[in-house]
């Protein structure tokens, strides 16, 4: 029994390893340009402009960081206490397959955690005394709002999706191979719907947040890239690209 049990720890530690590798590290952010000839109230408008915006995404981003963390934390630790006491073979494989997919849940919140938990503190920390530092804290603004509406952009991508879906059917086939087919269905579906779940309830008013911010600040333009994305909207989805 502690053979068989430790031969499918081996097995799912691979899968562990897979699904953590699978998805990247780290978003991709290129800084908003702004010029350094705008006025001192200008610049101090856009500096509580930011600071405004970061504080009021801030505690949405904690609950949802906590949240989540704590959810997987829980599943990970709990499904193998129930492993280990489970007697049915079926069981206690669907217990451990379950076991990877939090752990590797818990791994991907704490190595790629939501930049909006912490944004508002970093800027807050920034010194703003002279106006060479009110232009750095501004230019650092910037890039933060640019980060966390990339990340928030990222719901409407196919890879944090494809990622879900591909580790839980992946999760599923070990379940069909070493526990029982209902199991496998049953874990498949609710693990998507988690997977899901997590996507969709994450905050996602940083992306509206950087366009206010374009549209108060008319020559706080980007790289020159041309970004679009497709956003839904009821009835159908819209097409929206910025530059």
């Amino acid at each position: 029994m502690v053979k068989q049990m430790i031969s499918k720890i081996k097995v799912f530690r691979l899968f562990l390893l897979l699904l953590v590798a699978w998805a990247p590290l780290s978003y991709g952010q290129q800084p908003m340009q702004s010029s350094r000839d705008i006025s001192d109230a200008e610049l101090e408008q856009r500096l509580k402009f930011i600071e405004t915006r970061l504080g009021k995404l801030n505690p949405n981003a904690r609950y949802w960081q906590h949240g989540w963390t704590g959810f997987y934390t829980a599943t990970a630790i709990g499904q193998p206490i129930l492993a280990v006491n489970e007697d049915d073979n079926d069981g206690e494989t669907n217990y451990i397959v379950g076991t990877v997919k939090s752990v590797g849940g818990l791994a991907l919140m704490l190595l790629k955690p939501l930049p909006a938990v912490k944004s508002y503190d970093r800027f807050q920390s920034i010194p703003a005394q002279t106006r060479a530092e009110r232009m750095h804290k501004l230019e650092q603004g910037e890039a933060m709002m640019r980060e966390n509406s990339e990340r928030a952009l990222q719901r409407y991508g196919w890879k944090r999706h494809l990622m879900g879906i591909g580790a839980n059917l992946l999760g599923g086939a070990m379940i069909a191979a070493y526990g029982d087919s209902s199991d496998a269905v049953t874990s498949t579906a609710v693990g998507i719907a988690v997977s899901e779940a997590v996507i969709w309830s994450e905050p996602g008013r940083a992306a509206k947040d950087l366009d206010d911010y374009r549209d108060n600040f008319r020559n706080a333009h980007g790289t020159g890239a041309r970004n679009w994305r497709l956003v839904p909207m009821t009835g159908g989805i819209a097409l929206n690209v910025s530059f």
